[in-house]
C-alpha cells in the first residue's frame, strides 16, 4: 500500500513531497480532518499504476495502493437518502490490483468506480491583515491607480462586504476606492501570488476567500450547468485559486495553454446569485477513468494515527489507504 515517493502530500506546512515525509508530520484524512504520520518506509515497486480520473487528475503507486470507491449504486443510494434518512454505508476499499480485473464500465457503459472529494481542510485560524474576502476581490480587481470596479452583479453585495469590515467608499458607484487603503494594509508585500497564510488559513476563512475572488469578475457563475468558471493568463496563481478550491472539497478542473479557465463544482455558497443544493452526504465525487501500469520506481508507505490510516494525496487531494 504505497505511493510513488515523487507525489506532493499537503501536511500542516504546506507541501512536502512522499519521500520527505516523516513521523510526527501532520497530514489529513479524507474529512479533512488532521492526523498523525506514524510510520514512513520507502522501497523500489516492480509493479506501478497510474489511476485516472475523468477531471484529469490522478493518483499513482504499487498495485496494493488502496483506493475508498463508491460504485453507481452507491451513488444512486446517496442521492436517493437526500440527507432525509441517515446514511452510513460504508465505502468499499480495494487495492489497485483488484480493479485490474474488474470492468471500469457498468450498466450502459457507465464509470462504475469513483472516489469522493475530500471534506474541507481543517487548517487553524490565521491572523491576516486583510480579510479574506476583501483581500480576493482586491486581488483579482485592483487598478493601477489602487481603484476597484465591481462587476454588476455583485456590486451591491462587494459593498456589504466592504463596509462590514471597516472599509468606506471615496466615491459611490462601481468605481471607487476605499479608505483604509487595502494596498497600503497589504505593504511592505508585494502581492503578486496569494500569500501562503491565506491559503493555510481555516475553512470559513478560505471560503470568504474564494467567494471574493469568485465575486471580483462578472459571469463567474453559470446557472445553466451550476458551475463557476474563473479565468487568468497567470499559471501559477490560477493553480493557486484551484488549490484553494480543492482545500474546501470543490471538484475543479483547469484547461489552457497561454490562458487558463478553471471549472469549480461545488455545493457551498460563494456568490448571491447562486443557489446551491444542501450538502447531504458529500460534495461530490471522481470517476474513475482509466488504470494503466507505468515503470517500476520507488514509492513510499505511509501509515497515520487515523482508524483507517488513510490521508490526502496530490492537488485534488484524493484518499487513499
Amino acid at each position: 500500500m504505497a505511493i510513488l515517493a515523487t507525489q506532493k502530500v499537503l501536511t500542516l506546512d504546506y507541501w512536502k513531497i512522499a519521500e520527505d515525509l516523516k513521523p510526527g508530520d501532520i497530514v489529513f484524512n479524507r474529512f479533512g480532518k488532521p492526523t498523525t504520520v506514524k510510520l514512513v518506509q520507502t522501497f523500489r515497486a516492480q509493479n506501478c499504476y497510474r489511476v485516472m480520473f475523468r477531471d484529469g487528475l490522478s493518483i499513482a503507486g504499487d498495485a496494493n495502493l488502496q483506493l475508498p470507491l463508491e460504485n453507481e449504486k452507491y451513488r444512486k443510494r446517496a442521492q436517493d437518502y437526500k440527507g432525509v434518512l441517515k446514511f452510513s454505508r460504508p465505502l468499499a476499499v480495494k487495492p489497485i490490483s483488484e480493479l485490474l480485473d474488474t470492468p471500469l464500465h457498468g450498466r450502459e457503459n457507465r464509470l462504475e468506480y469513483s472516489v469522493p472529494t475530500a471534506g474541507a481542510l481543517q487548517f487553524p485560524h490565521q491572523d491576516l491583515p486583510v480579510p479574506p474576502f476583501v483581500f480576493g476581490f482586491w486581488f483579482f480587481n485592483r487598478k493601477k491607480d489602487h481603484g476597484l470596479l465591481a462587476p454588476t452583479e455583485y456590486v451591491e453585495n462587494v459593498v456589504a462586504q466592504l463596509h462590514d469590515a471597516g472599509y468606506l467608499r471615496k466615491h459611490k458607484g462601481r468605481n471607487f476606492h476605499t479608505t483604509p487603503a487595502i494596498h497600503v494594509q497589504m505593504a511592505p508585500y508585494n502581492a503578486t501570488r496569494i500569500p501562503n497564510n491565506y491559503l493555510l488559513a481555516s475553512p470559513e476563512q478560505r471560503q470568504q476567500l474564494l467567494s471574493g475572488i469568485l465575486q471580483s469578475k462578472s459571469r463567474t457563475y453559470i446557472s445553466s450547468r451550476d458551475i463557476f468558471r474563473f479565468s487568468s493568463y497567470n499559471k501559477i496563481v490560477i493553480r493557486q485559486v484551484q488549490y484553494l478550491a480543492e482545500s474546501l472539497g470543490c471538484k475543479t478542473s483547469l484547461i489552457g495553454g497561454k490562458f487558463f479557465t478553471l471549472y469549480i463544482k461545488t455545493k457551498l455558497h460563494l456568490t448571491p446569485n447562486q443557489q446551491p443544493k444542501p450538502i447531504k452526504v458529500r460534495q461530490n465525487w471522481r470517476l474513475v477513468e482509466e488504470i494503466y501500469e507505468i515503470q517500476s520506481q520507488g514509492c513510499v508507505h505511509i501509515e497515520t494515527t487515523d482508524p483507517d490510516s488513510g490521508f490526502l494525496v496530490g492537488e485534488g487531494f484524493i484518499a487513499c489507504h
